[in-house]
């Protein structure tokens, strides 16, 4: 049930991080187009508190980002949720579990 509330929350926040131009400063030593996607999923994951949401959304940035180019990723973006769960699912079953991203 958390696995699927996480998911569907990191879906949320990269919808709400498309619809943004992306031009936040830089945290964590992330880029400008990883800031944004961080700072959209921490403010649709503070239910799980502030320390995990920050920890889970880092996580999450990473690896997406390791993965796929913010081209990619505004296309998945457009698709349907379904097959945004699916492309994102490593990251999600990883962060889920872990607190930091490979290699962070």
């Amino acid at each position: 049930m958390i696995k699927t509330f996480a998911k569907i929350l990191f879906v949320m926040a990269v919808f709400w991080s498309l619809a943004f131009v992306f031009k936040l400063g830089n945290s964590f030593a992330m880029t400008n187009d990883q800031n944004e996607l961080y700072q959209g999923c921490v403010e649709n994951a503070k239910q799980l508190g502030e320390q995990r949401a920050k920890q889970y959304c880092r996580c999450i940035t990473l690896m997406i980002t390791d993965k796929y180019s913010i081209k990619e990723i505004e296309q998945i973006g457009l698709m349907s949720q379904e097959i945004q769960l699916e492309k994102f699912s490593f990251a999600t079953s990883y962060c889920n579990l872990n607190a930091k991203a490979p290699g962070d």
